[in-house]
């Protein structure tokens, strides 16, 4: 469905249900995203307390870097105006330039205050799904949950993008699709399967 079919539904749906619907609608929706997003950041800094970074700085020098309003004023409390200058121009929301202005060589100068998109890093949200990069600790992330489900799972976790050929082709940050996906998804559901398997991992350690 492009953009043009979808504002004409849109459009539609409102005239059949009234305005006061239609805007409850909305705020249900965005409300349910915001709920959402907030699971998806807690459940992947919990579990990224399971794994060490490897500091190769792909996703300092590659991937961009959102900021959200609390990353926006702790920076701009640092910076002032001078981090206007280190946004992305070609962007729309808030998106540190890339490689990042932070990075000096291989050492992060804001580390005690980075933003949120680096604290889950490699956890990112791509709609419609919450994603794992492929990072070097992604790649061991994905390789831990695979054997953990494996493991524990047996059969009540499907792994649909485990096989070989499997892995969702998703766009990069330019759109691009044509590439392979450096991305896996992993909805909620299956990260809480996943954080429970490795807290039951922790205690027979």
């Amino acid at each position: 469905m492009n953009e043009e079919e979808l504002k004409k539904q849109t459009l539609q749906y409102r005239e059949l249900v009234g305005d006061d619907l239609f805007w409850f609608s909305v705020s249900q929706n965005v409300m349910t995203i915001e709920k959402d997003r907030l699971r998806f950041g807690q459940l992947a800094l919990e579990i990224l307390e399971h794994f060490e970074c490897d500091r190769c700085c792909k996703c300092c020098t590659e991937m961009p870097i959102h900021l959200n309003d609390e990353a926006l004023e702790r920076l701009a409390k640092l910076d002032g105006d001078a981090l206007f200058d280190k946004l992305d121009d070609n962007e729309v929301d808030n998106y540190l330039k890339s490689p990042c202005p932070y990075l000096n060589g291989d050492t992060c100068t804001i580390y005690e205050i980075k933003p949120t998109a680096c604290r889950m890093f490699p956890f990112v949200v791509i709609r419609p799904e919450p994603t794992l990069q492929l990072c070097p600790m992604g790649k061991r992330i994905f390789a831990t949950f695979k054997d953990l489900v494996r493991k524990y799972g047996k059969k009540d976790l499907k792994v649909e993008w485990e096989e070989e050929g499997a892995a969702i082709r998703l766009p990069d940050h330019t759109g691009e699709t044509g590439k392979k996906a450096v991305y896996v998804a992993l909805p909620i559901p299956v990260l809480e399967k996943f954080l429970k398997y490795l807290r039951l991992e922790a205690r027979q350690v």
